[in-house]
């Protein structure tokens, strides 16, 4: 069917899908839509090999499902490799559906075998009516634009050349050509939402709009117009990361449409988490709302170990801080080094002449004569007073923090050093003012402190 494998070839140029002498991996289940895909692009001339991925889920049919594709392949002069995987034990070890499992599988062995082949492009046998499906349960889940633009056509190095073509175009393709192809008898099952949309909803919707899935296509494709416009205003020239923390400054952030809010706030996440999924509509409004009119140290929960709090002037966005500050005091050698796993830090104290001191925030560099008796680390409490460098009266630690902006959430992780009754340094912060280095100093004690390594005792 020339018709066929010409709406293929405008599809593949429209998106600039394929360039000139590039190899495509064709994913080949075995399945109508994935062998019309394979004998199109060879019959255009294209480049190509295959794979095929065995979910290990439905047995002597899978195997043979593996050996259709494989014989089919070679029937063309093509390469195709074979992929396994236990797609059951990992939804059950990860905790999610089957057929997540097995999208995140799939994906995963055809990259894999990309990157075996050397190939430069991953083409999958994505349907229009594919498409309809997935903007329809997607409209269903209540998405916004990004997830009512459906399927891309091109997503990195994945394409999808049958994305104008329907599932009945495909048969009747397989029919006139003398394809075989496998049947998958999961598809009907009705206990996965996607067969139900297919076979109970569409239909019922089709009374009513015989048209459905050019209509849903239609409405992916003006979406995603839509989407990559909107994307293209965020602004995030002053938006911070910092490995899996984010931040963002509020004035940005609040000066913003509420619709571009949104859009940078679930950037943001995406980098501290690795990914928006399960990141609810809610959610991202809790944030907004927090952003906009929550007071200072407020935290909001998001998935996947992650909060979002909002600091003096910024959100933040990163790791989930653990709240319960481990308690007890933790005596320093003047002379040698600590590890603090509780604290999840090394202090190191060397007694010097040496009277220079340091703007490196994790030094401190104290007058010797001026302590008094044992050096202890601890947290800070209740009541806490120091006289901060600078200053001439001691301030609660507590004053002190608020002036100096520091996050309600992270004060009581901060490690206090004290000699004898008084507080010497609120590390990474300031030293007392009565412990500082003068004309008239001695010695010092050097006090440096780092993160602990993995595996450091």
């Amino acid at each position: 069917m020339r018709a066929f494998r010409e709406r293929v070839a405008a599809t593949i140029s429209r998106h600039e899908m394929i360039a000139p002498g590039q190899l495509v991996l064709v994913a080949l289940s075995g399945g109508a839509d994935s062998t019309a895909l394979l004998h199109a692009l060879e019959q255009l001339g294209h480049r190509l090999c295959a794979c095929h991925v065995h979910h290990g889920l439905r047995g002597a049919e899978a195997d043979a499902d593996a050996r259709h594709a494989v014989a089919f392949a070679a029937s063309l002069g093509l390469a195709c490799a074979e992929k396994r995987a236990d797609v059951k034990s990992l939804a059950k070890a990860r905790k999610l559906s089957l057929e997540t499992a097995a999208r995140e599988v799939r994906y995963a062995l055809l990259e894999e075998a990309a990157r075996e082949l050397s190939a430069d492009r991953i083409a999958t046998g994505h349907t229009a009516d594919d498409q309809a499906e997935t903007v329809l349960l997607h409209l269903l889940r209540g998405a916004g634009p990004a997830g009512l633009a459906g399927i891309p056509p091109v997503r990195g190095n994945i394409i999808r050349p049958l994305l104008d073509i329907t599932r009945a175009e495909v048969q009747e393709y397989c029919t006139t050509e003398r394809l075989s192809y496998r049947e998958d008898r999961s598809n009907r099952d009705r206990r996965f939402t996607r067969n139900r949309v297919r076979h109970d909803i569409m239909p019922a919707l089709r009374q009513i709009q015989p048209n459905l899935t050019a209509v849903l296509c239609r409405l992916a494709e003006i979406m995603r117009g839509e989407e990559e416009y909107l994307e293209s205003l965020v602004p995030t020239g002053r938006v911070q990361v910092r490995e899996s923390e984010v931040s963002v400054p509020l004035a940005e952030l609040n000066g913003l449409p509420v619709a571009l809010q949104r859009r940078l706030l679930r950037r943001a996440i995406a980098a501290a988490k690795g990914d928006a999924r399960e990141v609810e509509f809610e959610r991202i409004e809790a944030v907004v709302e927090m952003a906009g009119r929550g007071g200072t140290g407020a935290v909001i929960e998001l998935p996947g170990g992650v909060e979002a709090r909002r600091g003096y002037g910024e959100l933040v966005i990163g790791k989930r801080v653990d709240k319960r500050a481990p308690e007890g005091e933790w005596e320093v050698s003047t002379r040698g080094r600590i590890c603090l796993p509780e604290l999840d830090l090394v202090m190191t104290a060397e007694r010097s002449e040496d009277t220079s001191v340091s703007d490196d925030p994790n030094v401190a560099v104290l007058d010797a004569d001026r302590l008094e008796g044992t050096l202890r680390v601890r947290l800070w409490k209740p009541g806490d007073r120091f006289v901060p460098l600078g200053l001439s009266e001691p301030v609660k630690l507590q004053d002190y923090f608020v002036n100096a902006k520091v996050p309600r959430v992270r004060r009581h992780s901060i490690p206090i050093v004290e000699s004898g009754s008084e507080i010497v340094w609120v590390v990474g912060h300031r030293i007392s003012e009565r412990h500082k280095v003068t004309a008239s100093t001695c010695r010092t004690i050097r006090l440096h402190v780092r993160p602990i390594r993995q595996g450091e005792h």
